[in-house]
């Protein structure tokens, strides 16, 4: 590593450690704006291409989907935020070397996690797919599409690995063109395949897949180049790389609770999935477009929440606790801020995105219904977002997936009275639920692990 790529890191880690909070904040998610701009794209452009398939294909998706969220979740926020904490503690500690080891340690990690998901899809995608209601009209391109999406599970995984060491470094802004290039990919390629355009063959459902996999496969090369280059302040010694279980255990302390997050998260997602499907084919579709806009607030809250999370490491690293806290809540009122004014405007004018994917009248209905009780809601969904992505860089995960377990709790078992009345009574359900757990992760913020011991 040169001294100017060393003398730029320290720069980078007395910013987090010295900075005007909200500002700093402002500014390090601002470097993750091609990222959020590049995944929300690309849900709405293969939203979009496969809304022109017809109803059978959104439901088909759909089947999918949770499972493919879950993945994205885990490998990105989840063990991606534990690594981002992992690298960000090493480097506020003064210890580099220690953060370039924890990089390694990670990659292995990840394609352990990869392998996890392909074997689920791919050996058991057909007990998945029926589980969550799939009929003889979804249920072959449900399989078709999950087989080649869980066949890149590798690319996807390690691309958000080696951007959350980026991001656990101060790299926000690199981290986030190399998953820009990846969804950039994934529109154009999975479009032209969806259509056939110019030279490419007509493949429907499957070619957004294939714009999936190969995004994704381009983005791990990039970010790898990156990394070894040093340009984010790090430097990487193969030839004296040893394994270490405090290193691995270093990030799975805090990534193998933070997984519950996003496994109770799709929990939540098929109890809801399985009731609606009760309601056919077009309410199926209507709410997986509903559903869509909700999950879409994960990307759009992981650009401050991905900088808090390094912000929070670094300070906690240097023993900064109350500067810490005050970096978490002030994401959390950022966050809210942001996903309530894209709730409140769903709610009362729900054509603003449904229209873009559907004119089936009860497909855009259930849509409408679900996002005019829910969307309300998105407010507490950003603040807990916010916080959760905090949390993880305190090491204090508990808490957030105590709110996320409430979240399933009452879907799971309101679902038990709700089951066989409207489909209204569902969505009032989650929006209840996504209320409980804002609540819970703003109290979690005066337990007692958020007031101060050095990590």
């Amino acid at each position: 590593m040169t001294a100017s790529a060393g003398a730029a890191r320290d720069r980078r880690t007395r910013r987090l450690l010295e900075g005007p909070i909200a500002p700093t904040l402002l500014a390090l998610a601002a470097g993750n704006t091609p990222f959020v701009i590049g995944q929300v794209g690309a849900q709405i452009a293969e939203a979009w291409y496969i809304g022109q398939l017809g109803v059978e294909a959104l439901a088909s998706v759909a089947l999918v989907y949770p499972v493919m969220l879950m993945m994205q979740m885990t490998s990105a926020g989840a063990m991606g935020g534990a690594v981002n904490s992992a690298v960000a503690r090493a480097l506020g500690a003064g210890a580099p070397d220690r953060a370039a080891s924890l990089a390694l340690h990670a990659c292995l990690i990840a394609l352990s996690g990869a392998g996890v998901f392909m074997v689920a899809m791919l050996g058991f995608g057909g007990a998945v797919v029926d589980f969550f209601g799939a009929s003889e009209r979804t249920r072959g391109d449900a399989l078709a599409y999950a087989g080649i999406v869980f066949l890149g599970a590798p690319t996807v995984w390690l691309s958000n690995t080696l951007a959350s060491v980026a991001r656990g470094a101060g790299a926000m802004a690199a981290a986030a063109r190399a998953l820009l290039l990846a969804f950039a990919i994934q529109i154009a390629l999975g479009g032209a395949l969806t259509f056939g355009l110019g030279p490419f063959p007509e493949l429907g459902v499957l070619g957004a897949a294939y714009g999936h996999l190969i995004g994704f496969a381009v983005s791990t090369a990039v970010l790898a180049t990156y990394l070894l280059s040093g340009r984010a302040g790090l430097t990487f010694d193969f030839g004296r790389f040893r394994f270490s279980a405090g290193e691995f255990w270093d990030i799975l302390r805090v990534g193998l609770v933070a997984v519950l997050s996003p496994t109770l998260t799709v929990a939540t997602v098929m109890i809801v999935t399985g009731l609606v499907a009760g309601h056919g084919a077009e309410a199926l579709a209507g709410y997986g477009l509903g559903a869509r806009l909700e999950l879409m607030m994960v990307p759009l809250v992981f650009g401050i929440g991905t900088a808090a999370t390094a912000m929070v490491g670094v300070n906690v690293g240097a023993g900064q606790w109350r500067r810490a806290r005050l970096v978490a809540l002030t994401a959390g009122g950022l966050a809210a801020c942001l996903t309530g004014a894209v709730g409140l405007t769903a709610a009362f004018a729900p054509g603003l995105w449904l229209n873009l994917f559907t004119a089936d009248p009860a497909a855009y209905a259930a849509g409408a219904a679900y996002l005019g009780v829910a969307g309300p809601a998105y407010v507490f969904l950003g603040f807990g977002l916010a916080v959760y992505f905090a949390s993880l860089g305190a090491r204090q995960a508990v808490w957030p997936t105590v709110g996320v377990a409430a979240r399933v709790a009452i879907v799971g078992l309101g679902g038990l009275f709700v089951a066989g009345q409207g489909i209204e009574a569902t969505f009032l359900l989650i929006a209840i639920a996504i209320a409980a757990f804002g609540a819970i992760n703003a109290a979690s913020l005066l337990a007692p692990g958020w007031r101060g011991r050095r990590l």
